[in-house]
């Protein structure tokens, strides 16, 4: 594997590779600057070529421009590069790739180390250019020399490990090789599979560089790209429209039922453009933030009157909320199935799931509950976003393929949305304890009181699920495997889920353990275990429920940063404790 992108047979790239060694320096700010004229396409144009339809590696039969999408954002980590689309990207890659060779395009993380990024010359903004990662020790002394990797000692390295054993930089040593190997599988058009071929029984599509079989004259890739260079001279767009109108209706014709409906594109690509799930964890945040700000202020305001603002800060609650519903649901007509069958639509849905739960609780109005289950979104939105997960939409393996997955997956995820809020409102009423320590106010008090009984109440609706989950779960396992229960990691840490929030619930009826300080306190505490439930599970354990199959994903820092909040919150709020239980005041669940 290693060896197949160090013996590209890609003779431009050969040639100029001895003229910009002598003349350039790679990664330099020169380069910084896009010539966007070189690159422009009418934007009609670019517009019609996102809607051809391509077949990934799974089959899947969706838009160019989510491929042309799925590609940038895998190398570049952005939408666009200096206000050119993906879709123009795409295609000016395949008309200047000598260009695209020396351009700092490239994303590299801080992570991979100081030595490599010097080597790689990444730039101030950490992106570098595809021929840095080359060498060429002999010059033009041979015809068939060979461009190797300079990280290759790296490289063989990092690979020799087992995935668990990786470090930081040898995840993005990998991680780079592969985004390498995606530049030149791109330029051997190996993801551009547009050409369904007649009578296939495989249904398989042919790429539009060099295809198998016999339908070359089909799409006249070459003569296509000639037709753009002389549509931005002449500023006449009719023959390469003529092309991908030809290219349209081939596939249309041959590509019997894979063919999605046109509603179904126009939608998937309504989707890319909105970007919904990166908007909404900014706004989400703000949001939250600002209502949290408010509600604070409205404990020492002597005003108790509801005013306009309450009603205004709902308002842009539910838009959000309807927004991230409608998301959903144009996620689940693209891809024909819930969306939660993956990793990254999981965590989405736990975010809606969880905002809904703050939503349904707010009790009298309380501005509390929504503006904590708002930022709590956020945070899984941004779990999402991180490059860790992949957001493409993919087609359901076949244990998937059940009513099941609408129905269990629905109610597990539903579960961690309530217990969750109960988690976060549990440390929002530890802090308004502290406070209640040093600014005594009658309003505050009441205030604990009232969000306690709510975090009990979204405790209560969690575990129900959970449990509701859990059964169905091994109801949908028994059709699968033939068991109710093998015992499997994540079946494991539901069940310990349950007992443990079962366990809280019931503290009260331990005299030690009654009091508003515990009860909170364990609530939050109870987090870990959804946590591990969910990620824990997922990342590090091997299972027939798990997502990466025992590879490690830095996801220990989430448990260091709750360690660490936990043994200040007992610091801070430890004399409280120690009130509840001696002076045992009148703030008790009873």
């Amino acid at each position: 594997m290693i060896m197949s992108i160090n013996k590209l047979n890609i003779k431009k790239l050969l040639i100029f590779f001895g003229f910009f060694f002598i003349n350039f320096n790679y990664g330099n700010s020169n380069f910084k600057n896009l010539d966007k004229k070189r690159f422009y396409l009418e934007p009609s144009h670019t517009k019609k070529f996102g809607t051809i339809l391509v077949q990934d590696s799974n089959g899947r039969i969706k838009p160019m421009n989510t491929v042309a999408l799925e590609l940038l954002r895998k190398i570049s980590k952005t939408d666009h590069i200096q206000n050119i689309d993906a879709n123009n990207w795409l295609l000016s890659f395949y008309q200047n790739d000598i260009y695209w060779f020396i351009y700092p395009f490239i994303k590299v993380n801080k992570k991979i180390g100081p030595k490599l990024l010097e080597l790689f010359k990444v730039n101030e903004d950490g992106y570098t250019c595809f021929i840095n990662f080359y060498k060429n020790e002999n010059k033009y002394s041979d015809k068939k020399k060979k461009y190797e990797l300079i990280f290759k000692k790296e490289l063989k390295e990092a690979f020799s490990k087992n995935p668990f054993e990786r470090n930081d930089s040898d995840k993005e040593i990998v991680d780079l090789f592969r985004t390498i190997n995606m530049i030149s599988n791109i330029l051997k058009g190996k993801y551009i599979k547009i050409l369904p071929v007649p009578n296939n029984e495989n249904k398989a599509w042919e790429p539009w560089l060099n295809p198998k079989s016999n339908i070359d004259n089909i799409f006249p890739f070459k003569e296509y790209l000639e037709s753009l260079s002389d549509s931005k001279k002449t500023n006449n767009w009719d023959k390469p429209n003529k092309i991908l109108d030809d290219i349209i209706s081939f596939q249309k014709k041959n590509g019997l039922s894979l063919i999605p409906s046109n509603n179904k594109v126009k939608l998937e690509i309504l989707y890319n453009k909105l970007n919904i799930y990166t908007f909404l964890m900014y706004s989400y945040i703000l949001l939250g933030i600002i209502i949290l700000l408010y509600s604070f202020f409205r404990i020492f305001n002597k005003k108790t009157k509801k005013n306009f603002i309450n009603y205004i800060l709902y308002i842009l609650l539910y838009i959000f909320f309807l927004y991230h519903t409608f998301g959903l649901f144009i996620r689940w007509y693209v891809s024909s199935h819930a969306p939660w069958s993956n990793e990254y639509e999981s965590i989405i849905f736990i975010s809606w799931c969880t905002l809904f739960s703050g939503l349904l609780l707010s009790k009298n109005k309380n501005l509390f509950v929504p503006g904590v289950s708002c930022i709590t979104s956020s945070i899984f939105l941004f779990i999402a976003y991180l490059n860790l997960i992949n957001p493409e939409i993919t087609n359901l393996t076949p244990v998937l393929k059940s009513y099941w997955l609408i129905i269990h997956v629905a109610i597990i995820i539903s579960s961690y949305g309530f217990l969750i809020v109960s988690s976060f409102l549990g440390l929002l009423v530890l802090i308004f304890l502290f406070l209640n320590k040093k600014i005594r106010k009658k309003r505050l008090e009441f205030l604990i009181f009232e969000l306690t009984i709510i975090n009990e109440l979204s405790m209560i609706i969690g575990l129900f699920f959970l449990t509701i989950g859990t059964f169905l779960g091994a109801i949908w396992a028994n059709e699968s495997w033939g068991t109710y229960w093998n015992w499997d990691p994540k079946e494991t840490w539901a069940l310990i889920t349950i007992m443990v929030y079962v366990f809280i619930l019931h503290m009260r009826l331990i005299p030690l353990f009654k009091g508003i300080y515990i009860f909170n306190f364990f609530s939050f505490l109870s987090l870990l275990s959804i946590v591990m439930t969910y990620f824990g599970v997922n990342y590090y354990l091997s299972g027939l429920h798990s997502y990466a199959k025992g590879e490690n994903v830095n996801i220990l820092y989430i448990f260091y940063i709750l360690f660490i909040i936990i043994i200040l919150i007992m610091i801070l709020s430890f004399n409280d404790l120690l009130d509840n239980l001696i002076k045992k005041k009148k703030l008790i669940i009873k």
